[in-house]
C-alpha cells in the first residue's frame, strides 16, 4: 500500500510539473542541421538591394548567429536564412517576449529568449543558434523590463530594479538590486531603494549607473560578476559621477578590460556643460573625459555595436567611434543615423541617404552607397554585417540587404 501511495505521488507531482513546464506551452520547429557559417566578406558592394524585411519587436539591435538572421516577435523566436528570410527554425510560446538577443557567436553560439509571465522577465531559455534547438533554461525574479548586454563570457540582464549575470550554463553569477528571497543576509552592498538606469560587461567586472534614495546625483558602481569565495558580491568601487540628478541619467556605453566609458548628455552638473564621454578605470575612478556631439539624453534604443576593434555610439545626432581597448574616442560622425559595423576593413554607418563606408582609423569618407529604406520616418537605424550583407533594424523592423548584381 505504501509503495502504491509513492507510486500515485510521483505521477501526480510528474504530472503537474509536465502541466506547468515551458515545454508543454512550446512549439518548436527545429533545423536538422546547422546553415553554413558566414564567410567575412572580400570587399564592401558597390551597391546593395534589398531582400527580405521582418518584424522583430523583441530585438534591440539585430541578432545575429554564426550562419542566421534571428527575429522576435510576439511569443516567437524565428532563426531565418539570410539571403530569402525563410524560416530555418522556429521557438514560440503562448506568453509575451520581452528581449531576444544572440550571444556568445565565438563558442556556444546561443539566442537567449526572454518571456514574460507572472514575476516579470522571468523565463529564458536558451536555443542553438543553427538550429533552434533548446539547450538551456532558466526562471528567477525579474523586473518588468529587461536589457540583456552580453559578452565573451557572461550575460548581464538588467532591468530597473535589480540585474543578475548568467554564464553560458545560465547559472547565475551574482544578483544585485532588489533581492526578494536572500539566501544569505549581508550578501548585498549596503545601498537601499535604487533604480539601475544602464550597465556593461567586461570579463569579471561590470559596471551599472544608479540613483539611490538617499543620493543627489548619479552613482557608477563596478562589481564583480561573479560571488567572492564568501558568497558577497564584490564592490570594486562606486561613487557619484553627478552632482545632481534633475535630467537623463548618464550612460555606460561599454566596458573593457582597462576602461569603462560614460556618454553623459552635460545636464547633471550644478554649471551647465556639453555632452562627453567620460572614461574611467576598472575601479570606477574618473580617467578623463572628451567633448563630443549629441543629445543631452541620447535614443533609449541607441546600443553600441563592436567590431573589428572599434565601437561604435550613437548620441542622437551622431556616431562616436571609440578603441575596443581604451575607449578613446577616435572621431565623431556628425549626421548619421545610428551606430554601425566593419566590413572587409572598412566601416559601414547608417546615413540619410543610405551607407556611409569610411576609414576606420580615421573617419574619412570614403563613399556612400545609396540605400532605399522603404517606410522609413525617422529614429535610430542600428546598422549591422553578416558576411556580405548589411542587416539593419529600424524601430521594430529588421531589413536584410545582399549585393546588388
Amino acid at each position: 500500500m505504501v509503495s502504491a501511495v509513492i507510486v500515485v505521488v510521483l505521477v501526480v507531482a510528474g504530472v503537474a510539473v509536465w502541466y506547468v513546464s515551458p515545454a508543454r506551452h512550446a512549439d518548436d520547429v527545429q533545423a536538422a542541421s546547422d546553415s553554413p557559417a558566414f564567410a567575412p566578406a572580400d570587399v564592401v558592394p558597390a551597391a546593395f538591394v534589398a531582400r527580405w524585411h521582418a518584424a522583430s519587436v523583441a530585438t534591440g539591435t539585430p541578432a545575429i548567429t554564426k550562419s542566421l538572421i534571428v527575429t522576435a516577435d510576439g511569443g516567437e523566436v524565428t532563426g531565418r536564412d539570410p539571403e530569402t528570410g525563410h524560416q530555418v527554425w522556429r521557438y514560440s510560446r503562448d506568453i509575451p517576449l520581452c528581449t531576444a538577443a544572440a550571444a556568445w557567436p565565438n563558442s556556444a553560439d546561443e539566442v537567449l529568449a526572454v518571456y514574460r509571465n507572472s514575476r516579470g522577465c522571468s523565463e529564458v531559455t536558451a536555443l542553438d543558434g543553427g538550429t533552434g534547438r533548446r539547450v538551456g533554461n532558466r526562471t528567477s525574479d525579474a523586473d518588468d523590463t529587461l536589457h540583456l548586454v552580453t559578452d565573451s563570457g557572461y550575460v548581464l540582464a538588467q532591468g530597473p530594479g535589480r540585474l543578475e549575470t548568467w554564464g553560458s550554463n545560465l547559472v547565475r553569477g551574482i544578483e544585485y538590486g532588489r533581492v526578494t528571497a536572500p539566501v544569505n543576509p549581508d550578501v548585498q552592498p549596503g545601498r537601499t531603494d535604487c533604480t539601475l538606469f544602464s550597465s556593461a560587461i567586461s570579463g569579471d567586472r561590470l559596471a551599472v549607473i544608479e540613483r539611490c534614495a538617499d543620493d543627489p546625483g548619479y552613482r557608477l558602481t563596478v562589481l564583480g560578476a561573479l560571488l567572492d569565495s564568501n558568497e558577497k558580491v564584490t564592490q570594486y568601487g562606486s561613487s557619484l559621477i553627478t552632482d545632481i540628478a534633475t535630467g537623463p541619467p548618464p550612460v555606460v556605453i561599454a566596458m573593457s578590460g582597462s576602461a569603462i566609458a560614460v556618454y553623459d548628455g552635460g545636464t547633471n552638473a550644478s554649471a551647465p556643460s556639453r555632452p562627453t564621454i567620460r572614461l574611467f578605470d576598472t575601479d570606477g575612478a574618473p580617467a578623463g573625459t572628451d567633448i563630443v556631439q549629441g543629445n543631452p539624453a541620447p535614443p533609449a534604443d541607441s546600443i553600441p555595436l563592436t567590431s573589428g576593434g572599434v565601437i561604435t555610439y550613437f548620441t542622437g545626432t551622431a556616431t562616436v567611434v571609440l578603441d575596443a581597448q581604451s575607449l578613446r574616442p577616435r572621431y565623431l560622425v556628425p549626421s548619421t543615423l545610428g551606430p554601425g559595423e566593419m566590413m572587409a576593413g572598412e566601416l559601414l554607418l547608417p546615413g540619410p541617404s543610405g551607407v556611409s563606408v569610411r576609414d576606420p582609423a580615421t573617419g574619412r569618407p570614403v563613399r556612400t552607397i545609396a540605400l532605399k529604406r522603404e517606410g522609413y520616418t525617422g529614429g535610430t537605424v542600428s546598422l549591422r554585417v553578416a558576411g556580405d550583407s548589411v542587416v539593419e533594424q529600424r524601430g521594430p523592423t529588421i531589413e536584410v540587404y545582399g549585393p546588388a548584381g
